[in-house]
């Protein structure tokens, strides 16, 4: 279910940033190699501009995950 709710909300975020008429979706499907060569290079202009940004925000998720995983198999065990 999880996996679904992240597909879902990154097809939402992709439909909010292309032209509501662009069938993104049939595009990649036909030309699988032209969009991962855009999505790459978006991918690496992103990463220059904001990479301290992302890193900083992808430590502190993980962080947060880790702790929350910690303290349930910590009341877990307790139960």
């Amino acid at each position: 279910m999880e996996i679904l709710e992240r597909e879902s909300f990154a097809e939402g975020l992709i439909d909010d940033l292309v032209p509501e008429g662009l069938e993104w979706e049939r595009l990649v499907v036909r030309y699988p190699i032209p969009a991962m060569l855009v999505a790459a290079v978006g991918g690496f202009c992103i990463g220059r501009r904001h990479g301290r940004e992302i890193v900083a925000a992808l430590s502190a998720f993980v962080s947060s995950e880790l702790s929350r995983n910690v303290t349930q198999m910590l009341y877990q065990e307790r139960e």
